[in-house]
């Protein structure tokens, strides 16, 4: 047995209207973006302090030091 085709007379195509996804502001990317580089730039200065003050307690460590005056060894 053959299958009926049915054919909707009244549906019409109706034309679909594109939405933009709502994109944030250029000023707030740019402010995050600042603000990014500002903390960026603070965890640079913060882990070179660190990594600073290590790599100069280790020379010290290897300096021989008698009351707080430098001994050259030659």
């Amino acid at each position: 047995m053959k299958k009926k085709v049915v054919h909707h007379a009244h549906h019409r195509h109706h034309s679909v209207t594109v939405r933009r996804s709502h994109r944030p502001d250029e000023s707030y990317l740019v402010m995050v973006r600042g603000w990014m580089l500002v903390v960026a730039f603070a965890l640079m200065l913060g882990i070179g302090a660190i990594v600073g003050n290590y790599i100069n307690t280790q020379m010290n460590l290897n300096t021989p030091t008698v009351a707080g005056a430098e001994v050259v060894a030659h």
